[in-house]
């Protein structure tokens, strides 16, 4: 028995769990740059997987250890690696190298094997102990575009046009590429090829005479006689080129330091093996954080690349066995999703060629075919579509032989595939180009600014505005709109003129297009114009999707699958709806793993019915839509908008707006008290006493003088950490600011305004506001003044009652000073707040159901989405006599057992309890038996984990599995098996496992003819 085989034994690794050795097929395993750099370069002796990622290499013996680690890290796809010999085993962090050792840094030896062990990995216990240890500041690419960052910054600074600097480094990539391919270069004497060091392009850079016929020489090299498009630098402008900016590169390049504190490590880099992404995060470098927050441009990280084409490209190809697959990014930015796409063409090419390389010429003609025919690609800056051009040259280079390279001629793209242009411009050369194209696929990430910006009219909104009297002089029930100039809604809507039935769409977007009030015109013609097959939303992982971006605020990503409903009824389309919630697994390697309650389909007419929807799934289930609609119904409830719509009644409105455009006069208001917002008003209570007074004699929005008046109900923008509105009945007259809505009472009507503040004060408001307000829990914590009018209301005096109580209770608090010296008054307050919290649910009438399902949103989902201090007890292990435990398998005896009654059978359950995992077997045994009813059983982690491996993981894609959260039937009952996570044994989550099950034997039943 051999070293690695005893060492992957111990580790309980094995080919059923997802460990594979050097030899077996791999195809299809991973991406196809992955696949080709694993199998041509890095060749481990075997690999451990966990969804089609590798986690773990493994080498035996190895010869050159040094190169070897270097490789990985360049590789930079893999954190661990293990390395063995007859008498040794050493375990490296794959993304963190020594630059001076010289090596990969070691976790430690055989006494860290057991935290790499199966269970421990695909528990989380080996991420939690080794967090730090991948933090991605260790990472290749991080070091790599810090020193390209650095180096560019003392270009311009040099006074180097950006666009100049941007093609110098992009020519710089280039050629340090060939070096690192060993592709041999004759250019100081014809007919004469040999390889280059980067040393020598060094000494080129160094002589712009050099420079200048060396440039020459690789466009003639590469390009023919056509035109070039490889980061084009005319010799005017290599002789305009400061010398101390040479002098940069070659300190880049040569592994000097760039700028106090940043030492270059381009002596570690590895051209030929850095993954591509690598052009994209150059890319965002290269249109700098100015432009990028002007064009509501974001990098497009590859983990979401590899997940969009795993859903078409890789599909349509896998299943045809066709290399052909036209694909346009109406916004390539830089191409990433093209060089993919390129990759799973020319990978497919391959496999129904096997012979190619026997005639490198037709292969070389073929491969420019392939890029030439399939890819297409529109962006307005110029930097980006140079960057895309030469991600497509360096994904053909990547598919050849050196030797090949040599006499290798680049397809011309620029104005043929790639175009520098508005996407919206209709008058463009692309339009008539594109329109003669049958396009498989548009996959994209474009921009989401929102806004005109620095135009009046932009082209996107004259494109929409034009398409709209189209549509309305052909009668259209239904013409095209956008709301707030958003971009990215124009994008989505545009992409139907490049269209066929066929065509799939899969964009990138800012999921607020799903929930913003104003854009639901948007959505309706959306729904009624296109056929929604499924929405990806990442809005609760923004943050580390886009975790290099340069935006402070990052935008909600969504990613939604459609297509052209060229004139079909939509209605009775199923749009399956997936959110990625906050986990281990995405947080360090972006591996898409989700609870299954997170997976669900709804029809595109409930869409169209009932917008508020989107918003329920993502936080919500059906159990919540049920509740939301049952609130929402107008013959049961109000809304404390219908409640104050009378104007003769009530006003309401925003307070005083400063500045923002033109000054109007507020001199009448000066000298009457000011509310700081931030000091003066709390949940119950605003300042009597305020110590500012207005002093301006101009606003931009004074407003009506008579909303400043008492009574009124005060209510902030924001709501707090919990989602409790802030809001407060106002006895004094005050000014305040557009952060604070006023509804005001024009008949001193104090009661129906203390309970409107009990309601939004409260727990109940809190669910409402999570379930349908469009930005809480998507990107920023607030409630816009038109969500919070949508509030049911109820006529209640005992609301109202325990409002004044409240309010008198927190005066009192105040008067005090010290918290030290309210303490009682405190512990009152907070009793009368749960008083409030219980009978605003009694007057809605809650169920029980209701009432779990509700305590969920409160207790669960927003201290997860808030981070509350003590949230990590949710996902804390139960004890095996928890009453959590209990609550949940009754919901199952009461909702089933009159089912098996009828059968004369009952029901018993075996609880299997382990530190990570919790198995419930549910068994039918005759309804005279003795057995108990509850059986406990603490059982090792490993028999469960066992079984739910026998199982195998349910998927819903290739890319994205559900966590391990395994059910099914036996022959004498049912099972259920989930992590033992306290968030997921709550009665909420309870109500719908049970609810799945009766659906399923009601369905059993009926195809055996067995009556249950």
């Amino acid at each position: 028995m051999s070293h690695l085989t005893q060492i992957l034994e111990k580790l309980d690794l094995s080919t059923e769990n997802g460990l594979f050795f050097k030899g077996d097929n791999w195809e299809g395993l991973f991406s196809n740059r992955v696949e080709r750099l694993l199998t041509n370069t890095i060749k481990p002796d075997a690999l451990f997987c966990i969804d089609n990622k590798p986690f773990i290499l493994f080498f035996e013996n190895l010869t050159d250890k040094k190169g070897k680690l270097r490789e990985i890290w360049n590789f930079n796809e893999c954190p661990i690696v293990i390395v063995i010999d007859q008498s040794s085993v050493e375990v490296y962090n794959g993304f963190e190298f020594l630059t001076k050792q010289n090596t990969l840094r070691l976790l430690g030896t055989e006494e860290v094997l057991n935290d790499f062990n199966y269970f421990s990995l695909v528990t989380g216990k080996t991420w939690e102990k080794y967090k730090e240890d991948f933090d991605s500041r260790n990472r290749i690419d991080y070091h790599l575009l810090s020193n390209i960052k650095a180096a560019r910054e003392i270009l311009i600074n040099r006074s180097l046009a950006s666009d100049l600097a941007n093609s110098l480094i992009g020519k710089v990539i280039f050629v340090r590429y060939l070096i690192d391919r060993e592709v041999k270069l004759d250019f100081e004497q014809k007919g004469q090829s040999r390889k280059w060091t980067n040393r020598e392009f060094c000494d080129v850079l160094s002589d712009k005479n050099q420079l200048s016929s060396f440039f020459k020489y690789l466009k003639g090299k590469f390009n023919g006689k056509s035109n070039g498009d490889l980061f084009p630098i005319s010799e005017e402008e290599i002789d305009s080129i400061p010398e101390n900016c040479l002098s940069v590169i070659v300190d880049l390049l040569s592994g000097n330091s760039i700028t106090t504190g940043q030492q270059s490590l381009f002596d570690f880099y590895n051209f030929s093996i850095i993954p591509v992404e690598f052009i994209s995060n150059v890319y965002e470098l290269f249109i700098g954080q100015d432009e990028q927050e002007r064009q509501g441009a974001y990098y497009t990280p590859l983990f979401l690349v590899d997940y969009i084409l795993a859903e078409t490209v890789e599909k349509k190809i896998q299943e045809l066995e066709e290399f052909s697959c036209k694909v346009l990014d109406p916004a390539c930015g830089s191409g990433i999703f093209l060089v993919e796409t390129l990759r799973k063409i020319i990978a497919q090419y391959q496999k129904n060629n096997p012979n190619n390389c026997d005639n490198p010429d037709k292969y070389k003609e073929d491969l420019r075919r392939l890029a030439s025919e399939n890819l297409f690609g529109v962006d307005e800056d110029p930097s980006a579509v140079n960057v895309a051009i030469f991600s497509i040259y360096l994904t053909l280079l990547d598919y050849q032989k050196p030797s090949d390279i040599e006499t290798f001629k680049f397809p011309l793209l620029f104005e043929n595939n790639f175009f520098v242009s508005d996407f919206f411009d209709t008058d463009a050369k692309f339009n008539e180009i594109f329109k003669n194209i049958k396009f498989d696929f548009i996959l994209g990430n474009p921009p989401w600014k929102r806004g005109k910006g620095e135009k009046e009219n932009p082209r996107f909104v004259e494109y929409i505005e034009a398409r709209k009297k189209l549509e309305k002089k052909e009668n259209r029930e239904n013409q095209i709109t956008i709301s707030n100039a958003e971009i990215a809604q124009a994008f989505v809507l545009r992409t139907s003129d490049f269209s066929s039935a066929e065509t799939s769409i899969s964009l990138i977007v800012t999921s607020k297009i799903l929930y913003n009030r104003n854009a639901s015109g948007f959505r309706q013609y959306l729904l009624d114009n296109f056929i929604i097959r499924r929405v990806f939303e990442l809005a609760p992982v923004r943050r580390e999707v886009f975790d290099k971006s340069n935006d402070k605020a990052i935008a909600p990503p969504a990613v939604i699958f459609y297509q052209y409903a060229e004139n079909k009824n939509t209605d009775k389309n199923i749009v399956e709806h997936i959110t990625l919630k906050p986990n281990r697994f995405f947080s360090l390697f972006k591996v898409f793993t989700i609870n299954r309650s997170d997976y669900k389909k709804v029809s595109q007419k409930n869409l169209k019915d009932y917008d508020y929807l989107w918003k329920i799934l993502v936080y919500g289930s059906y159990l919540d839509f049920n509740l939301i609609k049952r609130l929402k119904n107008k013959e049961s409830y109000l809304t404390i908008g219908d409640v104050t719509a009378d104007e003769n009644l009530f006003l309401i409105g925003q307070g005083a707006t400063v500045g923002g455009g033109d000054n109007n006069p507020a001199s009448h208001l000066k000298g009457k008290l000011f509310l700081d917002t931030r000091k003066d008003i709390e949940s119950f209570f605003v300042n009597p006493t305020p110590k500012n007074k207005w002093e301006l004699d101009t606003a931009h929005r004074p407003r009506n003088p008579k909303l400043y008046e008492a009574p009124m109900v005060l209510i902030k923008k924001g709501i707090n950490s919990s989602f409790h509105s802030v809001s407060a009945v106002c006895d004094i007259d005050a000014i305040f600011t557009d952060s604070v809505t006023a509804i005001k009472s024009l008949i001193n009507d104090k009661k129906t305004l203390q309970m409107v503040s009990g309601i939004l004060n409260s727990s109940f408001f809190s669910y409402f506001c999570l379930q349908t307000f469009s930005s809480s829990g998507i990107e920023r914590e607030q409630a816009h003044e038109v969500e919070n009018m949508t509030v049911p209301f109820v006529d209640s005096n005992e609301i109202a009652s325990i409002v004044s109580t409240i309010s008198e209770l927190k005066s009192e608090e105040h008067s005090l000073g010290l918290p030290i010296l309210a303490t009682h008054i405190l512990h009152e307050i907070t009793e009368k707040i749960k008083e409030l919290d219980s009978v605003v649910l009694t007057t809605f009438s809650f169920s029980e159901i209701e009432k779990d399902i509700f305590e969920y949103s409160i207790n669960a989902t927003i201290p997860i989405i808030m981070k509350h201090k003590g949230y990590e007890k949710l996902f804390a292990p139960l004890h095996l006599d928890s009453t959590e435990l209990d609550d949940y398998v009754e919901i199952f005896f009461k909702q089933l057992s009159p089912i098996y009654e009828k059968m004369n059978q009952k029901l018993v359950v075996e609880i299997q309890h382990s530190d990570q995992i919790i198995g419930l077997f549910f068994k039918r045994v005759p309804l005279n038996s003795d057995i108990a009813r509850t059986r406990l059983s603490p059982v090792e982690d490993k028999s469960i984990l066992n079984f739910l491996i026998s199982l195998g993981a349910e998927k819903i894609t290739d890319r994205l599995f559900v966590q391990k959260d395994i059910r099914g039937f036996e022959e004498d009952g049912f099972y259920i098996i989930k992590p033992n996570e306290r968030k997921l044994w709550h009665k909420a989550i309870g109500h719908l496992d049970v609810t799945e099950f009766i659906d399923a034997i009601l369905v059993a039943g009926r195809k055996s003819k067995v009556h249950v």
